[in-house]
């Protein structure tokens, strides 16, 4: 008999999530680890032992499902359990993952590519005119709201409330870095170190608008690169299939993407 019940919190599920970290061919992605956290957290039971947990989100997409290997020879009648329930219409799914992509190929309906997941390949090149003179310096406190400011002005759409909140993290946790030449911000870059993960760090760039196309992004990259491996650290990052430029910048800093989030319909 399968039974599945919402967890009563994340700490609920603390162990199956290793299990399920642990599993994968390649690191989870920082962001859509936060998503998958964000989302419905509920635990699979048969015949009354734990057998594995799956993330829902809003829009009825399974974002993780873990089977713990005991249990792995049921997974598929695990998996029919979880896909029978209403409100389940699809799935966000990493290649990295082989078990729960593999169920969803099983019965996809249709699936496109949705995130490039990169990997740190070789050095690259981190040309930018004027670069050696510029500085990547830790973002602090006090320039909190002026940061706040840029990146709103600079991105494509408007992040809403939660960008103050996110970046005073960030900051809080010296992850957060300014890419200054005479003074004047070019971009900033994010270096999200996993608690779950480690030694991986999520790394993210936003340039200002009117010097896009000089080489700020993969000058950004390479820098934090250089952090990252100073600090004994593996740098990743992604970026969504329709993100052509940061495609281009990705690449040039020496990373190769050797995975994909794949968007699955039931």
């Amino acid at each position: 008999m399968i039974e599945i019940a919402e967890a009563s919190s994340a700490d609920d599920l603390a162990d199956l999530r290793r299990g399920y970290l642990a599993s994968l061919a390649a690191p989870l992605d920082g962001m859509w680890e936060t998503f998958a956290a964000m989302g419905r957290q509920l635990e699979l039971r048969s015949a009354g032992e734990r057998a594995g947990y799956f993330s829902l989100n809003d829009a009825g997409q399974l974002l993780q499902f873990h089977v713990a290997a005991p249990f792995e020879n049921a997974a598929a009648q695990l998996f029919a359990a979880v896909i029978a329930r209403d409100g389940v219409r699809g799935a966000m799914v990493s290649t990295a993952d082989p078990l729960f992509l593999g169920l969803c190929l099983d019965i996809q309906q249709a699936l496109r590519m949705h995130t490039f997941l990169y990997q740190d390949h070789h050095r690259g090149e981190a040309a930018l005119e004027g670069g050696a003179e510029a500085s990547l310096d830790a973002v602090e406190a006090g320039e909190l709201e002026a940061i706040a400011g840029f990146q709103r002005d600079s991105l494509e759409q408007d992040p809403g409330d939660w960008l103050v909140g996110y970046l005073e993290h960030l900051i809080g946790r010296h992850e957060l870095y300014a890419l200054r030449l005479e003074g004047e911000i070019l971009g900033t870059g994010e270096a999200r170190v996993s608690d779950s993960q480690p030694p991986f760090v999520d790394l993210g760039v936003i340039t200002v608008r009117r010097h896009r196309g000089r080489g700020v992004a993969s000058h950004v990259l390479g820098r934090l690169k250089q952090l990252c491996y100073e600090r004994e650290l593996v740098p990743i990052c992604s970026t969504t299939v329709e993100n052509a430029g940061s495609m281009r910048a990705i690449a040039k800093a020496g990373f190769v993407s050797r995975h994909r989030i794949l968007e699955v319909a039931f």
